[in-house]
């Protein structure tokens, strides 16, 4: 018996399940030995799929858990999509997560399901887990977000960073994160890429994305860069309306394509489109590159050489859905050449979709041959890619092991060292840092997002701390009471999330700068915000509010930790990408 921390399951033995009864839980103790799982494999399951079948390994969704249904969140939404309409993925979102052990189970009763019944092939078990603000595991250790990582302006930290996130996730049974992103972050006003995209230099962005790629393999998981041809030079969020980047060819060339480009080379397994218009792609009115065949087939597959599979953006993201519905604009992604759509939410757009697609094989306005195409691209991403450790040869979880095997205290303090080596000192004309008790014992902490949190690590430094918080645009009272604490106080830390966009917050700090206290304001997303501020007010940059972040920021105050960081992104009229002052040793303030 094969005794490796996930159980492996033969081709046979998959085949077996059909032929018993689906129990309520997956046993922990069952390890089987694995035959070759190879392009035999392939080319016998899709000679034997149904249409049906086909259709469905095409789709990945996601689901609604019951709210009296299984402790491992296994629901009748999962079970119809599995055993009906044979998908062949599952995206998990915090709605079905809690603990790494449920998440192992939950992952395993899916896997069960999917082997118990037609066509007997694993599924692909996706999460968004791309660090920063943006995951979805309770539990899992939580890496500072890309941008933040590319401060460091080291591949290595994306590297490490993303094997441990993997091998977290391919303990609890998840086999594909939706990352890393891949997007140029070259505008400010970004309402949804910001600090997810590594930075504005295209190289760097590609670097740090094709190191964090061979990290994710390393933890023995797929990925699915996102979101070609790029998503960070848009003022409009595609969950909501219909974006579009108006640059010409050669700008493309240069900057949004470049990242892509490097990441086919260095391995990615899948690539996710943009629901966004690019004219000098594609200049047929309102067509997204979700549903160019320009852009899929004509771009990425005939002129930049991928192979993988290319996997849509949810489809009931506003920019499709509210313009082209759901199922019509599922058949349009796969005329296009998409491989796999995502819908991930609803399950009668999900019924409605797999019809749609179904029905236009039918009429012919898809071939079966097209359908092959697709499927067979999938079923080797399943049974090829990573190699002993494919999706097809390593299917399990085991809910003990990852209990054990996430969160633990060495990756935290891999978080924790990223953390440290973000943090960007961006200004301090008159020196205020380092902060301490010992010298100014009263600090006020003003912010929209986490001062509770902010709060409680600075008294844990010995600081008497009074915390604020504000709306992101503070009203004329709120900026009042701010100011009348701050005259009480002998500092004040101000929080800034979106001031560029939220002008009342670059008006408290001005206010506060009036009361003569010395003021330092942490960027707790993009470090855009100090565009908006007084010049001598201390800003240093955190790139995120999550725990290792605020750890970071109290840190860097307080002088305990060097500061390294560079500016990944340039600050219009202010500073340039690299931008940050480096001190090794904080002496006194103004000394």
């Amino acid at each position: 018996m094969n005794t490796g921390r996930i159980g492996r399951w033969s081709i046979t033995a998959l085949v077996f399940m059909v032929l018993i009864s689906l129990p309520s839980a997956v046993p922990l103790n069952i390890r089987s030995p694995l035959s070759q799982v190879d392009a035999t494999w392939v080319n016998r399951t899709l000679s034997r799929m149904s249409l049906d079948e086909k259709v469905g390994q095409m789709f990945m969704v996601g689901f609604q858990t019951d709210r009296w249904g299984s402790s491992s969140g296994f629901s009748a939404h999962a079970r119809e999509l599995i055993r009906r309409h044979h998908v062949g993925g599952v995206i998990l979102f915090s709605r079905n997560l809690q603990n790494p052990r449920q998440v192992g189970e939950l992952t395993n009763q899916l896997q069960q399901l999917a082997v118990a019944s037609e066509p007997h092939v694993p599924l692909l078990i996706a999460v968004d887990q791309e660090g920063g603000d943006i995951t979805r595991v309770d539990g899992a250790t939580v890496f500072p977000g890309n941008m933040a990582q590319g401060a460091t302006v080291d591949p290595e930290i994306a590297y490490v960073s993303a094997k441990t996130v993997g091998r977290e996730l391919r303990a609890m049974g998840i086999n594909l994160n939706l990352a890393p992103v891949l997007d140029v972050n070259k505008n400010p006003a970004n309402p949804v890429i910001g600090v997810r995209s590594f930075g504005e230099n295209p190289r760097m962005v590609a670097a740090m994305g094709t190191s964090a790629i061979r990290g994710y393999h390393e933890g023995e998981v797929l990925t699915a860069v996102k979101h070609f041809p790029g998503h960070g030079d848009t003022h409009v969020d595609s969950h909501i309306g219909l974006p579009s980047v108006t640059h010409d060819r050669k700008r493309l060339d240069a900057v949004e394509l470049v990242p892509f480009r490097e990441s086919i080379r260095g391995g990615a397994d899948m690539i996710m489109t943009a629901h966004i218009t690019f004219p000098a792609i594609d200049s047929t009115p309102d067509t997204p590159v979700t549903l160019s065949r320009r852009a899929l087939t004509g771009l990425l597959r005939e002129e930049l050489g991928f192979q993988g599979v290319i996997i849509t953006d949810d489809m009931e993201m506003g920019a499709i859905a509210k313009r082209f519905g759901t199922p019509q604009a599922a058949v349009r992604a796969i005329q296009a050449g998409a491989d796999m759509v995502l819908v991930a939410h609803s399950l009668s757009a999900q019924r409605s979709a797999i019809a749609a697609v179904k029905q236009a094989v039918q009429s012919g306005k898809i071939s079966k041959e097209r359908i092959d195409e697709s499927v067979r691209r999938i079923l080797r991403l399943k049974a090829e890619r990573l190699g002993k450790h494919a999706v097809a040869k390593q299917v399990y979880a085991y809910p003990d092991e990852a209990e054990r095997m996430v969160g633990t205290p060495q990756a935290a303090r891999q978080a924790e060292a990223v953390a440290a080596r973000a943090v960007t000192l961006v200004q301090d004309p008159d020196r205020r840092l380092p902060l301490r008790p010992e010298w100014l014992p009263r600090v006020l902490v003003v912010s929209p997002e986490k001062p509770v949190a902010l709060s409680r690590r600075l008294s844990d430094q010995g600081f008497r701390v009074e915390a604020l918080g504000v709306d992101a645009d503070p009203a004329v009272a709120e900026r009042k009471r701010a100011v009348e604490k701050a005259r009480e106080a002998d500092a004040v830390i101000v929080g800034l999330t979106g001031a560029v966009l939220h002008p009342q917050q670059a008006a408290l700090v001005h206010q506060l700068e009036e009361t003569g206290k010395p003021v330092v304001a942490l960027g707790l997303n993009t470090p855009y915000d100090v565009a908006v501020l007084p010049r001598k007010t201390t800003y240093l940059a955190l790139y995120g509010s999550n725990p290792v972040s605020l750890d970071a920021g109290v840190k860097a105050l307080t002088g305990q930790i060097p500061l390294r960081g560079r500016l990944p992104v340039s600050i219009p009229e202010r500073y340039p990408v690299g931008a940050g002052i480096h001190i090794e040793r904080m002496a006194r303030p103004g000394r």
